[in-house]
Formats: structure tokens, C-alpha cells, sequence
């Protein structure tokens, strides 16, 4: 298991990844607060949001104790935690930031309770950012062996996130230069024409390639969204409270 975690630092997709949420944070205004990320895993992004918000403390929460003990051997400037998504160890208003990367399209996982849970965890004009893996008639053997209960088409995971309290910010796909070749595998193991082998998530050029083409999408999303792709993300604000709009603070949000 350590060595899972261990690829979360410097597997290509993992590092593409991160860069592709840091991106699309860069420019988003955060009430002062703070920090929490949902489903930490081995804590990398969690890690790097401390680096990046020295002045507040980050949180990461996870459900795995192997998880939570390969973080803490990395970063003890992170505050660890063990918990459940519908079950935090929280009460109301509390972060500037909430990030649910991969987390609230798991199996087992009330994706609307879990939204109205990270809406009410949000202090007045905090930020949820949130990763979900897109387009149901992908959904295949890949799906279950990494635990997603469901892909999410755009538009139905907007009107849940919207459900939820949150404004959407940003609404973009990832994951896309190298979407049409993933697909086609995708759909081929989903039709048994081709075995599902974990083994190529762990072969070093294909680590390389996909990172590649990751940290390429990440340095367009800092100014431009991606109109498809096999991940989507989501940047959505909880409202900031009468007092600050008053006094100027609400920001010019638009509308996904």
C-alpha cells in the first residue's frame, strides 16, 4: 500500500493532476480561512495546498489509517484526520476551501448529500473544488477496480452542485489530449474485447506520457476551460453573506 501512496507524488497522472487543480484555483479569491481536502490518499495535494497557504492551516481527511500514516510521514504542517465524507468531525461554517478530488462519485458515496454537506462546511464565500469522472457510457472495469460508483454527464452534475447551494465558477473537462485513445480502451474492456490489466497504470512511459499531457492542459486551464475530456471539474462558491456584498466583497461570478 505505501507504495500506491508513493505514486500519488510522482506517477505522471497524479502530478498532471495536481497541476490541473492548482490552475484552476490560481486566480479564485478565498475568504480568509482555513483549509480542507476530502480523500487526501497519501496527502500530496493536501501538502501542496499548505505550501501554497502558508498563513492557514490545511486539514486532509481520509478513511484509511495506511493513508493517513504515509501522510504523516511526509508533512506534519498538514493536520491529518481520519473520517467519514458524511460524517466530519466539523460543525457549520468552518473553510475557505474544500477540495473533493475523485470523491464524491465513489461507490457507496450520496453525491447530493455530500455537496450539502461541503455547502454547509463552507465559511461565506468559500471555495469547493471538485473532480468527478465524466460521461456515463464510459463507465467500465476500469470504474470498479478504482471504486467510482458513477460518471457524471456536465449537465447533471452542474444541477447537483447547484442543488447543493454552490454557484459554479468554473465548469471544465481534463484529462482530454489523450481522451479519444483512453476511450477507445475504455469501451473496449467495457465490451470484453480487451482485459483490464492494472499493470499499464504502472508502466513508466505511460506515467510519462499522461503527465505530460496533463501539465500541458494544466498551463491552458489558466486561461481557457477544455469542452471535453474524461475528468470534470467544477469550482463553485457558497454565497458570500449580506455584510460582504454590502461592503463590496461579493465577487462577478458568471454563470456556467
Amino acid at each position: 500500500m505505501p507504495s500506491l501512496y508513493a505514486a500519488e507524488e510522482a506517477g505522471g497522472w497524479n502530478v498532471g493532476m495536481r497541476a490541473v487543480a492548482q490552475a484552476l484555483l490560481a486566480n479564485v479569491p478565498l475568504p480568509f480561512g482555513p483549509i480542507l481536502e476530502l480523500g487526501c490518499g497519501g496527502g500530496a495535494f493536501a501538502i501542496e495546498l499548505a505550501k501554497a497557504h502558508p498563513d492557514v492551516q490545511v486539514y486532509g481527511l481520509d478513511l484509511r489509517s495506511a493513508a493517513l500514516a504515509f501522510a504523516q510521514s511526509r508533512s506534519q504542517r498538514v493536520a491529518w484526520l481520519q473520517g467519514d465524507l458524511l460524517r466530519l468531525p466539523f460543525a457549520g461554517p468552518t473553510f475557505a476551501l474544500i477540495a473533493a478530488l475523485d470523491v464524491v462519485d465513489q461507490q457507496g458515496v450520496d453525491a447530493g448529500a455530500a455537496l450539502t454537506v461541503i455547502h454547509d462546511l463552507l465559511l461565506p464565500g468559500g471555495v469547493a473544488l471538485l473532480r468527478v469522472s465524466a460521461h456515463a457510457w464510459l463507465y467500465g472495469p476500469h470504474d470498479v477496480a478504482f471504486g467510482t460508483g458513477r460518471r457524471y454527464s456536465r449537465s447533471a452534475f452542474v444541477a447537483l452542485v447547484r442543488r447543493a447551494g454552490l454557484t459554479p465558477l468554473r465548469v471544465t473537462y481534463a484529462n482530454s489530449l489523450l481522451a479519444p485513445a483512453v476511450a477507445a480502451v475504455r469501451l473496449l474492456q467495457r465490451r470484453g474485447l480487451l482485459p483490464f490489466s492494472q499493470d499499464l497504470y504502472e508502466e513508466g512511459v505511460v506515467h510519462r506520457l499522461v503527465g505530460a499531457a496533463l501539465m500541458q492542459e494544466a498551463r491552458w486551464l489558466q486561461r481557457h476551460d477544455l469542452m471535453w475530456g474524461l475528468s470534470l471539474l467544477v469550482v463553485a462558491r457558497k454565497a458570500w453573506n449580506a455584510a460582504d456584498k454590502r461592503s463590496g466583497r461579493q465577487m462577478d461570478e458568471g454563470t456556467p
